[in-house]
Protein backbone atom coordinates (compact mmCIF):
# COMPACT_ATOMS: atom_id res chain seq x y z
CA UNK A 1 0.00 0.00 0.00
CA UNK A 2 1.71 3.30 -1.26
CA UNK A 3 -0.54 6.17 0.41
CA UNK A 4 -0.21 6.64 3.91
CA UNK A 5 -3.36 6.37 6.44
CA UNK A 6 -4.89 9.67 7.07
CA UNK A 7 -6.19 10.49 10.49
CA UNK A 8 -8.51 12.80 11.30
CA UNK A 9 -8.39 15.29 14.44
CA UNK A 10 -10.95 17.91 14.82
CA UNK A 11 -10.85 20.19 17.69
CA UNK A 12 -12.35 24.25 17.87
CA UNK A 13 -9.13 25.40 19.55
CA UNK A 14 -6.02 25.53 17.18
CA UNK A 15 -3.57 25.25 19.68
CA UNK A 16 -5.03 22.04 20.95
CA UNK A 17 -4.63 20.66 17.17
CA UNK A 18 -1.39 22.14 16.80
CA UNK A 19 -0.25 20.15 19.87
CA UNK A 20 -2.24 16.78 18.43
CA UNK A 21 -0.75 17.23 15.44
CA UNK A 22 2.84 17.42 16.71
CA UNK A 23 2.27 14.49 18.77
CA UNK A 24 1.22 12.56 15.58
CA UNK A 25 3.97 13.68 13.86
CA UNK A 26 6.03 10.61 14.69
CA UNK A 27 3.56 8.03 13.05
CA UNK A 28 3.44 7.24 9.45
CA UNK A 29 0.35 9.23 8.52
CA UNK A 30 -1.63 11.96 7.21
CA UNK A 31 -2.91 14.23 9.62
CA UNK A 32 -6.02 16.38 8.48
CA UNK A 33 -7.00 19.10 10.66
CA UNK A 34 -10.90 19.92 10.98
CA UNK A 35 -12.04 23.27 13.75
CA UNK A 36 -15.47 22.49 13.37
CA UNK A 37 -17.90 19.27 12.44
CA UNK A 38 -18.92 20.90 9.18
CA UNK A 39 -15.29 20.86 8.33
CA UNK A 40 -14.66 17.24 9.45
CA UNK A 41 -17.89 16.32 7.90
CA UNK A 42 -16.32 18.13 4.57
CA UNK A 43 -13.13 16.19 4.83
CA UNK A 44 -14.90 12.86 4.83
CA UNK A 45 -16.37 13.42 1.65
CA UNK A 46 -13.25 13.81 0.11
CA UNK A 47 -10.84 11.55 1.91
CA UNK A 48 -11.06 7.80 3.57
CA UNK A 49 -9.61 8.08 7.16
CA UNK A 50 -8.64 5.45 9.41
CA UNK A 51 -9.05 6.97 12.58
CA UNK A 52 -10.97 10.40 13.93
CA UNK A 53 -10.09 11.95 17.29
CA UNK A 54 -12.39 14.00 17.79
CA UNK A 55 -13.01 16.74 20.86
CA UNK A 56 -16.20 16.61 22.80
CA UNK A 57 -16.82 20.29 23.28
CA UNK A 58 -17.49 22.36 20.07
CA UNK A 59 -19.29 25.09 19.45
CA UNK A 60 -22.69 24.76 17.29
CA UNK A 61 -22.23 21.33 17.00
CA UNK A 62 -20.56 19.33 19.67
CA UNK A 63 -18.59 16.24 19.17
CA UNK A 64 -21.58 13.51 20.05
CA UNK A 65 -23.57 15.21 17.50
CA UNK A 66 -20.80 14.68 14.42
CA UNK A 67 -20.35 11.73 15.42
CA UNK A 68 -24.19 10.44 15.00
CA UNK A 69 -23.88 11.93 11.83
CA UNK A 70 -20.73 10.68 11.05
CA UNK A 71 -22.75 6.97 11.55
CA UNK A 72 -25.29 7.74 9.35
CA UNK A 73 -23.34 7.75 6.42
CA UNK A 74 -22.55 4.23 4.46
CA UNK A 75 -18.52 5.82 3.97
CA UNK A 76 -18.04 6.67 7.88
CA UNK A 77 -20.64 4.48 9.48
CA UNK A 78 -17.65 2.15 10.65
CA UNK A 79 -14.83 4.81 11.27
CA UNK A 80 -12.89 4.40 14.70
CA UNK A 81 -13.32 7.59 17.00
CA UNK A 82 -11.80 8.23 20.02
CA UNK A 83 -13.05 11.28 22.25
CA UNK A 84 -10.74 13.72 24.10
CA UNK A 85 -12.28 15.83 26.46
CA UNK A 86 -10.60 18.27 29.10
CA UNK A 87 -14.04 18.91 31.17
CA UNK A 88 -16.21 15.91 30.72
CA UNK A 89 -14.12 13.19 31.91
CA UNK A 90 -16.66 11.41 34.46
CA UNK A 91 -18.65 8.41 33.83
CA UNK A 92 -21.31 9.40 32.35
CA UNK A 93 -19.77 11.27 29.32
CA UNK A 94 -17.98 8.56 28.61
CA UNK A 95 -20.73 6.12 28.44
CA UNK A 96 -22.37 8.24 26.52
CA UNK A 97 -19.40 8.93 23.97
CA UNK A 98 -19.45 5.31 23.85
CA UNK A 99 -23.08 5.15 22.97
CA UNK A 100 -22.26 7.47 20.01
CA UNK A 101 -20.02 5.09 18.27
CA UNK A 102 -16.38 6.12 19.78
CA UNK A 103 -13.97 3.37 20.24
CA UNK A 104 -12.42 5.13 23.02
CA UNK A 105 -12.89 8.05 25.41
CA UNK A 106 -9.34 10.14 26.89
CA UNK A 107 -9.32 12.84 28.85
CA UNK A 108 -6.84 16.20 28.24
CA UNK A 109 -4.30 16.40 29.03
CA UNK A 110 -3.64 12.89 27.47
CA UNK A 111 -0.01 11.22 28.01
CA UNK A 112 1.10 11.44 24.63
CA UNK A 113 2.72 7.98 24.56
CA UNK A 114 -0.76 6.17 25.46
CA UNK A 115 -2.14 8.46 22.32
CA UNK A 116 0.16 6.64 20.24
CA UNK A 117 0.17 3.72 21.09
CA UNK A 118 -4.00 3.62 20.69
CA UNK A 119 -3.32 4.87 17.52
CA UNK A 120 -0.87 2.38 15.53
CA UNK A 121 -3.16 -0.04 16.84
CA UNK A 122 -6.15 1.45 14.73
CA UNK A 123 -3.58 1.80 11.47
CA UNK A 124 -2.49 -1.35 11.58
CA UNK A 125 -6.06 -2.91 12.00
CA UNK A 126 -7.16 -0.87 9.02
CA UNK A 127 -3.87 -1.63 6.56
CA UNK A 128 -4.92 -5.59 7.32
CA UNK A 129 -8.75 -4.21 6.44
CA UNK A 130 -7.19 -2.83 3.19
CA UNK A 131 -4.81 -5.56 2.53
CA UNK A 132 -7.81 -8.09 2.96
CA UNK A 133 -9.99 -5.74 0.47
CA UNK A 134 -7.35 -5.90 -2.18
CA UNK A 135 -7.36 -9.66 -1.84
CA UNK A 136 -11.25 -9.65 -2.08
CA UNK A 137 -11.17 -6.78 -5.04
CA UNK A 138 -8.63 -9.26 -7.13
CA UNK A 139 -10.48 -12.42 -6.17
CA UNK A 140 -13.46 -10.64 -7.80
CA UNK A 141 -11.26 -9.46 -11.16
CA UNK A 142 -11.04 -12.91 -11.46
CA UNK A 143 -14.57 -14.32 -11.16
CA UNK A 144 -15.44 -11.43 -13.38
CA UNK A 145 -12.97 -12.73 -16.44
CA UNK A 146 -13.86 -15.93 -15.70
CA UNK A 147 -17.66 -15.12 -16.72
CA UNK A 148 -16.24 -12.55 -19.01
CA UNK A 149 -13.94 -15.91 -20.74
CA UNK A 150 -17.52 -18.17 -20.50
CA UNK A 151 -19.50 -15.60 -22.13
CA UNK A 152 -16.42 -14.75 -24.92
CA UNK A 153 -16.78 -18.64 -25.41
CA UNK A 154 -20.07 -18.51 -25.45
CA UNK A 155 -20.13 -16.09 -28.52
CA UNK A 156 -17.56 -17.86 -30.09
CA UNK A 157 -19.82 -20.94 -30.87
CA UNK A 158 -22.89 -19.04 -31.85
CA UNK A 159 -21.18 -17.31 -34.41
CA UNK A 160 -19.31 -20.20 -35.37
CA UNK A 161 -23.02 -22.20 -35.88
CA UNK A 162 -24.27 -19.34 -37.96
CA UNK A 163 -20.52 -19.38 -40.07
CA UNK A 164 -20.85 -22.98 -41.17
CA UNK A 165 -24.94 -22.53 -41.70
CA UNK A 166 -25.24 -19.45 -43.74
CA UNK A 167 -23.60 -18.91 -46.90
CA UNK A 168 -25.33 -15.70 -47.43
CA UNK A 169 -23.88 -12.49 -46.70
CA UNK A 170 -26.57 -10.12 -46.56
CA UNK A 171 -28.28 -12.65 -43.97
CA UNK A 172 -25.09 -13.93 -41.81
CA UNK A 173 -23.52 -10.83 -41.00
CA UNK A 174 -26.91 -9.08 -39.31
CA UNK A 175 -26.83 -12.21 -37.41
CA UNK A 176 -23.49 -12.36 -36.47
CA UNK A 177 -23.61 -8.32 -35.22
CA UNK A 178 -26.59 -9.41 -33.36
CA UNK A 179 -25.05 -12.05 -31.15
CA UNK A 180 -22.22 -9.72 -30.08
CA UNK A 181 -24.29 -6.58 -29.30
CA UNK A 182 -26.51 -8.80 -27.56
CA UNK A 183 -23.76 -10.87 -25.84
CA UNK A 184 -21.36 -7.57 -24.61
CA UNK A 185 -24.62 -5.65 -24.73
CA UNK A 186 -22.80 -2.70 -26.65
CA UNK A 187 -24.85 -0.08 -28.24
CA UNK A 188 -24.35 -0.49 -31.54
CA UNK A 189 -22.44 -3.00 -33.91
CA UNK A 190 -20.94 -3.00 -37.91
CA UNK A 191 -19.31 -4.35 -40.37
CA UNK A 192 -17.20 -2.93 -43.05
CA UNK A 193 -15.72 -3.99 -46.06
CA UNK A 194 -13.26 -2.41 -48.51
CA UNK A 195 -14.43 -2.06 -51.97
CA UNK A 196 -12.33 -3.63 -55.07
CA UNK A 197 -10.38 -0.26 -55.98
CA UNK A 198 -9.50 -0.24 -52.12
CA UNK A 199 -10.43 3.18 -51.58
CA UNK A 200 -13.86 3.26 -49.90
CA UNK A 201 -15.12 1.14 -47.52
CA UNK A 202 -18.79 0.00 -47.26
CA UNK A 203 -21.32 -0.49 -44.50
CA UNK A 204 -22.46 -4.06 -45.52
CA UNK A 205 -24.31 -4.98 -41.85
CA UNK A 206 -25.50 -2.99 -38.87
CA UNK A 207 -27.84 -3.52 -35.61
CA UNK A 208 -28.96 -0.30 -36.39
CA UNK A 209 -32.90 0.15 -36.30
CA UNK A 210 -31.92 3.14 -39.08
CA UNK A 211 -31.35 2.05 -42.36
CA UNK A 212 -27.64 2.83 -42.87
CA UNK A 213 -26.60 -0.21 -45.22
CA UNK A 214 -24.61 1.29 -48.10
CA UNK A 215 -23.21 4.07 -46.35
CA UNK A 216 -19.69 4.43 -47.87
CA UNK A 217 -16.75 6.45 -46.80
CA UNK A 218 -13.08 6.98 -48.04
CA UNK A 219 -10.32 5.44 -46.74
CA UNK A 220 -9.12 8.49 -46.08
CA UNK A 221 -11.54 9.47 -43.42
CA UNK A 222 -10.61 10.45 -40.11
CA UNK A 223 -12.32 7.99 -38.03
CA UNK A 224 -11.96 5.11 -36.45
CA UNK A 225 -13.26 2.49 -39.24
CA UNK A 226 -10.94 4.09 -41.80
CA UNK A 227 -7.74 4.86 -39.20
CA UNK A 228 -8.36 0.80 -38.74
CA UNK A 229 -8.83 -0.39 -42.18
CA UNK A 230 -5.02 1.81 -42.79
CA UNK A 231 -3.43 1.10 -39.51
CA UNK A 232 -4.01 -3.09 -39.60
CA UNK A 233 -4.81 -2.43 -35.62
CA UNK A 234 -7.30 -1.96 -33.64
CA UNK A 235 -8.31 1.78 -33.09
CA UNK A 236 -9.62 2.70 -29.66
CA UNK A 237 -11.39 5.81 -28.12
CA UNK A 238 -12.76 5.34 -24.58
CA UNK A 239 -13.49 9.03 -24.08
CA UNK A 240 -15.34 9.94 -27.30
CA UNK A 241 -17.45 12.74 -25.30
CA UNK A 242 -14.37 14.49 -23.93
CA UNK A 243 -11.84 13.79 -26.79
CA UNK A 244 -12.22 16.54 -29.03
CA UNK A 245 -9.83 15.38 -31.39
CA UNK A 246 -12.78 12.42 -32.29
CA UNK A 247 -13.88 11.97 -35.14
CA UNK A 248 -17.19 10.12 -35.47
CA UNK A 249 -17.46 7.67 -38.93
CA UNK A 250 -20.01 9.08 -41.33
CA UNK A 251 -23.03 8.11 -41.06
CA UNK A 252 -22.73 6.85 -37.55
CA UNK A 253 -24.36 8.21 -33.91
CA UNK A 254 -22.35 10.22 -31.39
CA UNK A 255 -21.36 7.34 -28.92
CA UNK A 256 -19.29 7.26 -25.64
CA UNK A 257 -16.98 4.67 -27.05
CA UNK A 258 -15.86 3.29 -30.06
CA UNK A 259 -13.83 0.29 -31.15
CA UNK A 260 -12.76 -0.50 -34.79
CA UNK A 261 -11.15 -4.08 -35.46
CA UNK A 262 -9.70 -4.72 -38.82
CA UNK A 263 -10.52 -8.07 -40.18
CA UNK A 264 -7.50 -9.51 -42.23
CA UNK A 265 -7.17 -12.28 -44.97
CA UNK A 266 -3.34 -13.19 -43.87
CA UNK A 267 -1.77 -9.72 -44.83
CA UNK A 268 -4.97 -8.31 -46.74
CA UNK A 269 -7.50 -6.03 -45.16
CA UNK A 270 -10.54 -6.81 -46.38
CA UNK A 271 -13.19 -4.70 -43.86
CA UNK A 272 -13.58 -3.61 -40.17
CA UNK A 273 -15.61 -4.82 -37.13
CA UNK A 274 -16.71 -1.60 -35.66
CA UNK A 275 -18.76 -1.89 -32.47
CA UNK A 276 -20.16 1.56 -30.60
CA UNK A 277 -21.11 2.13 -26.69
CA UNK A 278 -23.24 4.69 -25.03
CA UNK A 279 -21.43 4.88 -21.86
CA UNK A 280 -17.42 5.95 -21.43
CA UNK A 281 -14.50 3.48 -20.85
CA UNK A 282 -17.04 0.47 -22.25
CA UNK A 283 -13.93 -1.35 -23.40
CA UNK A 284 -11.58 -3.48 -21.34
CA UNK A 285 -8.63 -5.20 -22.49
CA UNK A 286 -10.08 -8.38 -22.17
CA UNK A 287 -13.02 -7.40 -24.45
CA UNK A 288 -10.17 -6.24 -26.83
CA UNK A 289 -8.51 -9.34 -26.97
CA UNK A 290 -12.17 -11.46 -27.40
CA UNK A 291 -13.52 -9.38 -29.60
CA UNK A 292 -10.30 -9.71 -31.88
CA UNK A 293 -10.58 -13.62 -31.86
CA UNK A 294 -14.03 -13.34 -33.28
CA UNK A 295 -12.79 -11.14 -36.44
CA UNK A 296 -11.05 -14.14 -37.22
CA UNK A 297 -14.44 -16.00 -37.52
CA UNK A 298 -15.87 -12.93 -39.26
CA UNK A 299 -12.87 -13.19 -42.02
CA UNK A 300 -13.84 -16.86 -42.50
CA UNK A 301 -17.52 -16.08 -42.70
CA UNK A 302 -16.91 -13.34 -45.05
CA UNK A 303 -14.23 -15.63 -47.54
CA UNK A 304 -16.69 -18.84 -47.88
CA UNK A 305 -19.79 -16.73 -49.06
CA UNK A 306 -17.42 -14.96 -51.55
CA UNK A 307 -16.28 -18.49 -52.39
CA UNK A 308 -19.20 -19.65 -52.56
CA UNK A 309 -20.65 -16.76 -54.52
CA UNK A 310 -18.10 -17.39 -57.09
CA UNK A 311 -18.99 -21.09 -57.36
CA UNK A 312 -22.97 -20.22 -58.22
Amino acid sequence: MTDKPKILIVDDKPENLFALEKTLQKLDAQVYQAKSGNEALGLTLEHEFCLAIVDVQMPEMDGYELVELMRGNDATASLPVIFVSAIFSDEYHHRKGYDSGAVDFMSKPFIPEILLSKVKVFIELYSQRKKLQDVVNELNRANLMLTRRAMQLETSNKIGQQVTSILDLKELLPKILNIIQSQFNYTFASIWLVNDARDTIILEASTSFEDLDGVTVSIKHNGLVAKSCRSGVAELENKATTNSSYTPTHGMRFVGSELALPLKIQNEIIGVLDIQSERPQAFVVEDVAALEILTSQIVIAVRNARLYSKAK
